[in-house]
């Protein structure tokens, strides 16, 4: 087992312990992304889940319904792309219900997760013996809850659909890996478990990286090949596939940091932009904030006012509009040191060769006494 380290929390923050709806937005703003046919233009009515861009193995659909509008380029992690625009009609209207299929069978559950995307999930449970299902309810990022708050609104959802796919593929164990720290949703796993033999809690440390499946399994000395890790959101979104015929169209972002009144985990369509969710749901403290987004170890900073939700999209972290002077390299190697993958960012600095086995973790810059931010090098970039 690699020596991990636990992160030391720079600020402080108010956490509201409840979960925040903004499911009506005016607009939301849907990537056009490349060899995908755009199958409506301005001014057409668009429904809810209706297929909007399409190409030969993908389906992109609409998270709303109303009216499609002009393209507008806006940002998603750092990159400007042009997005169709679709204004809400607040009527959430579906093209037809959909008749619910039965699931009975492995091989139905295996085709109904390809239906809705989850491919990989289901090519993993096609091709492999899994032995043990772990439902990851971690999140690394030391600002961002959104797996703990949707383990702790959705557990029951959550701990059925696992105890689904175990019976269908014959899986003996589910874990529930949680950190000790989380007393909330260790209250709440220990009332709900006991109707689940197959299910077990694992409480683990409050180290950074043990929310990636590798080192997570790694941690419960799981064996790579047999172990299928599965986060809290995951889950929920497959639950809601098969059992309510849902696409994915809404996600979970937490807004946090120490220039607001309260932290919050938000339930949000996709293609929403960050400025209007936070125009309505966060106070600010102090006038001089920046916003990174994604989280302070591996986020990014970003301008709200151009920045959409995307299905991988994190949160935004709002902090004091501060940069700390960097320095010349005084070569101490704690980038090395830290490193759990064994990267030299110092040599890499130097010479320019960037390597593959970078994770892009965050820990060289965290560490770094000198404020070199190393993570730029890593990827290629120069520091500006």
């Amino acid at each position: 087992m690699r020596e991990l380290i636990k992160l030391n929390k720079n600020y402080k923050y108010n956490l509201d312990n409840k979960l925040v709806m903004h499911l009506d937005p005016d607009y939301v703003y849907i990537p056009i992304k490349k060899n995908y046919s755009l199958l409506v233009k301005n001014k057409d009515l668009v429904l809810k889940e209706q297929i909007i861009m399409e190409n030969n193995l993908n389906k992109i659909i609409s998270p709303i319904s109303g009216v499609a509008k002009e393209i507008k380029m806006r940002n998603i992690a750092g990159a400007s792309v042009p997005c169709l625009v679709i204004e809400n009609d607040f009527k959430e209207k579906t093209k037809s219900m959909r008749k619910k299929s039965k699931i009975d069978s492995r091989e139905a559950l295996i085709s109904k997760l390809y239906e809705y995307y989850f491919k990989y999930i289901a090519s993993v449970l096609e091709t492999h013996k899994i032995n043990n299902l772990v439902i990851n309810g971690i999140e690394d990022e030391p600002y961002i809850f959104n797996n703990p708050f949707i383990l702790n609104n959705y557990c029951k959802e959550i701990l059925a659909m696992a105890d689904i796919i175990a019976d269908f593929f014959a899986i003996d164990k589910i874990i529930v890996a949680i950190k000790a720290s989380d007393t909330l949703n260790v209250n709440k796993c220990l009332s709900i478990i006991g109707t689940y033999p197959s299910v077990k809690l694992s409480l683990v440390d409050d180290k950074y990286l043990l929310g990636n499946s590798y080192f997570l399994k790694e941690y419960l000395h799981l064996e790579e090949l047999d172990t299928l890790v599965l986060s809290a959101k995951e889950l929920l979104d497959i639950n809601n596939a098969i059992k309510n015929e849902r696409h994915i169209t809404e996600s979970f972002i937490t807004i946090s940091g120490p220039c607001i009144e309260k932290s919050k985990v938000i339930k949000v369509k996709i293609g929403t932009l960050f400025k209007d969710i936070i125009d309505k749901n966060v106070k600010l403290t102090t006038p001089n904030v920046k916003y990174i987004l994604n989280g302070l170890m591996t986020g990014e900073e970003c301008d709200i006012a151009n920045t959409i939700v995307a299905t991988s999209t994190k949160g935004i972290i709002i902090i004091p509009d501060e940069k700390p002077q960097s320095e010349v390299c005084n070569n101490c190697g704690l980038c090395y040191k830290i490193c759990p993958v064994k990267v030299n960012p110092k040599k890499v600095m130097d010479t320019g060769k960037i390597s593959s086995n970078c994770l892009d973790c965050g820990l060289c810059s965290y560490m770094c006494p000198c404020h070199i931010n190393l993570r730029k090098y890593l990827r290629g970039e120069n520091e500006e």
